[in-house]
């Protein structure tokens, strides 16, 4: 800790201090010129007494500082250096004399009989309204005055404000004080200090004084400072150390809901409230920048609060002046329409963009949990078991799969292992237990299939979430090295190279996506290397140079994803589809979308492939840029698509990965999250307001006319009432000067 600190007492040794200082009856010494009288107070490092100027009688206040031990006298002397400098002004305490050379040392300080803010607030609990204010302002004014001085007081609570012979406050005790320019930084009084003050490496900032002198006039109208309660007192009496007490006061604050009691205050107005807000900002850029913009922001409150007579007086003008406003009405309203249409652009694009990315932030969720649920599965004894024991007992048959040779004759000798039984049962009971564990979940239902290829890519096992669900063609005994989910490749390779131009995955990998043959649906699937048992003598060199003996996969239905918690509404207004972003022909493929489910349902009969929708290059490069207003639903074009026809709003976000620091900058999939909304259905209310703006313009002309021609009325019969009483008025002048002309010539 720096040497520009004193230390700082508990709330419960200050309590402790102030019981012992009423014990004590006898100064701790004599200063020249004064009697010393009685004891005012005790702090950690001294007292103050009550004392009287011998040759003037004045009472005054003496400051005696006891242990030396505790105190940076720099400190002190910067305290009188910044009184003594501050001496002319009004609002700041004034020093008589200093005594720093005498045993113990002392300063003289004028005596301010009426005690403190703080005792004024014990007493009544709080203050009103007005007068409230009126400290709050003299308050400001003195802390402006020393800003302007260079002084910044570092250290300002109800304490610290002591009130003259007139009620009116002086600032004290600049123990704590720093000059503007330096970087040192200064601990304040918890519950007047801002959050960022309490931090024994936090530069000094006016902001600070802005926070404590906004604590001051919110506890002037609670009657408690903000934040301020006995579990917070109890939670930082237990702190350990000062560092750890200031830690758990700056992290209470910001976790705790801003201050809110002054609100209830009766009379206390909005900007009053407002004010105090702004200068209780937990953040500093939040908070008013001086003490000079804080006097102005009430300047301007008091300024609002004159001009409310005159507000009455000023309804008839606008209204008079609406006559002429009417005669650009209807152009304004024109206006005001396209301007709101563009607006609700926006703010539509802006919300959909946030649904894409929590669409996608929930989809990586899901793919992060599956990713290390494959990684388990793949990892289990028992599965490296059963898969080395078929592939021990059907060596022969796997050799010749993998050259390309193999027939259907080889395919059943595989099958016909009694290993191949067992891991097919295995297989069963996993993705059994995969499906239970995700039930009630998004990705209820969403499971495939669960198969294990060997290390050079064949199929030797598979089993199915749906014990129904079989394929027409078995993929048991064929060969998929050329697939992503096998090679950990971005994309599938080409199917007629050798089986040996590709390895085995040696991470977690999402495959890119591809179309089931036996329901039609979009899949991805999720894989995982099956690694030999390693030896404890094993090196890690030779650990590095071993292979996987297979590769674990998981398949999931793409269509099964729930992205938004719901598809859309029944009119389909709104919905959340995925998109294939994988560079190629397929790019821009929709993999999810309500159209699909229809055309899954003709290839359940049919088993023919149907065209897919895909996003045309153009709209797919302005959606990664910054999202359509103008979107088109390439599903529109088919006949089951029809009800997607028209202009969506539409934004788009790219699914990533779990982090995998092997893999190196790999973090995104091809996968992303389109989300759109009727363009119709955002411009409805808008469309609607304008329409209702134009009748309403109708009634108002209406409505002033009548109003002009009313007052026009009563403005001419009190103007013909006027002009008579006036006559008769002139009439009778008349008179009377005629007869006083006539007393006067008799």
């Amino acid at each position: 800790m720096s040497s520009d600190y004193t230390q700082q007492q508990t709330l419960g040794e200050l309590q402790k201090a102030e019981q012992l200082s009423l014990q004590l009856t006898v100064p701790p010494a004599e200063v020249p010129g004064y009697r010393i009288e009685k004891l005012l107070g005790q702090g950690a490092f001294g007292q103050v007494w009550l004392g009287r100027d011998l040759n003037t009688g004045r009472q005054v206040a003496v400051k005696f500082y006891l242990h030396r031990g505790g105190v940076n006298w720099s400190l002190l002397s910067r305290e009188v250096k910044h009184l003594v400098n501050m001496s002319t002004g009004r609002h700041i305490v004034q020093v008589l004399g200093v005594g720093w050379e005498a045993e113990p040392p002392y300063y003289v300080m004028e005596y301010l009989e009426n005690g403190s803010i703080e005792d004024l607030v014990r007493a009544r609990g709080s203050l009103g309204i007005g007068e409230a204010v009126a400290l709050f302002r003299e308050i400001a004014e003195g802390l402006n005055y020393a800003h302007g001085k260079g002084v910044l007081h570092c250290d300002l609570k109800p304490a610290n404000v002591l009130l003259d012979q007139d009620w009116r406050p002086r600032l004290a005790d600049f123990g704590q004080s720093r000059m503007s320019h330096e970087q040192a930084p200064s601990l304040g009084t918890l519950f007047f200090m801002a959050p960022e003050q309490a931090d024994l490496t936090a530069s000094v900032d006016a902001k600070w004084d802005v926070y404590a002198l906004g604590a001051i006039l919110y506890t002037m109208l609670v009657g408690s400072p903000p934040y301020r309660s006995s579990e917070m007192v109890e939670q930082l009496d237990t702190a350990g150390s000062l560092p750890e007490r200031l830690k758990r006061y700056r992290d209470t604050i910001f976790a705790s809901p801003a201050p809110m009691l002054h609100y209830r205050r009766r009379g206390a107005d909005k900007q009053l409230c407002q004010i105090v807000d702004q200068c209780l900002a937990k953040r500093a850029e939040s908070r008013f920048s001086n003490v000079q913009q804080v006097l102005q922001s009430l300047q301007r409150r008091d300024t609002a609060r004159l001009k409310r007579p005159l507000y009455l007086l000023g309804i008839v003008a606008p209204i008079l002046l609406s006559l002429l406003m009417m005669m650009f009405s209807m152009r304004s309203i024109g206006v005001a329409k396209q301007n709101s249409l563009a607006a609700v652009h926006e703010w539509s694009l802006k919300s959909n963009q946030f649904a894409a990315m929590f669409a996608a932030r929930t989809l990586e969720s899901e793919i992060g949990k599956l990713f290390r649920e494959v990684e388990d599965e793949a990892g289990r004894t028992e599965l490296r078991e059963e898969l080395l024991r078929l592939t021990g007992a059907a060596t022969t048959q796997l050799n010749v799969i993998a050259g390309g040779d193999a027939n259907a004759v080889h395919v059943e000798a595989l099958k016909r292992h009694a290993a191949f039984e067992a891991l097919k049962q295995y297989l069963g009971d996993r993705i059994a237990r995969l499906s239970g564990r995700n039930k009630g979940t998004s990705g209820e239902g969403m499971f495939n299939s669960l198969f294990v290829t060997d290390e050079r890519g064949t199929n030797v096992g598979i089993a199915f979430s749906d014990p129904k669900e079989q394929l027409d063609q078995s993929p048991v005994g064929r060969n998929f090295a050329y697939r992503s989910y096998f090679s950990g490749e971005r994309g599938d390779g080409l199917g007629s190279r050798k089986s040996s131009d590709y390895s085995a995955t040696t991470h977690t990998h999402l495959s890119a996506s591809f179309r089931s043959t036996s329901t039609g649906k979009w899949k991805v699937a999720i894989s995982a290397p099956i690694w030999p048992k390693v030896s404890e003598e094993e090196s890690d060199e030779q650990s590095a140079k071993i292979k996987p003996v297979g590769v674990l996969v998981l398949t999931i239905n793409l269509g099964d994803f729930d992205l938004l918690g719901a598809t859309g509404t029944e009119e389909q207004s709104r919905l959340a589809v995925l998109v294939d972003g994988r560079a190629g022909a397929q790019q821009g493929t929709l993999l999810q979308h309500p159209v699909l489910k229809t055309m899954e349902s003709k290839y359940q009969e049919t088993k023919v492939f149907e065209a897919v929708p895909q996003i045309d290059d153009r709209q797919l490069s302005a959606l990664r840029d910054n999202g359509l207003v103008d979107y088109e639903d390439p599903s529109a074009v088919y006949e089951v698509g029809e009800e997607f026809e028209g202009r969506w709003v539409a934004a788009i976000q790219q699914v990533r990965l779990p982090r995998d620091d092997d893999r190196g900058s790999e973090m995104t999939s091809d996968l992303w999250v389109l989300v759109q909304e009727r363009t119709q259905f955002v411009e409805t209310p808008v469309m609607q307001l304008g329409a209702r703006l134009q009748r309403e313009w109708l009634f108002e002309f209406a409505a002033i006319i009548s109003v002009v021609l009313l007052m026009w009325y009563f403005v001419i019969r009190i103007g013909k009432t006027n002009v008579t009483q006036t006559a008769h008025q002139d009439g009778g002048n008349s008179l009377n000067y005629v007869g006083l002309k006539s007393t006067i010539d008799h």
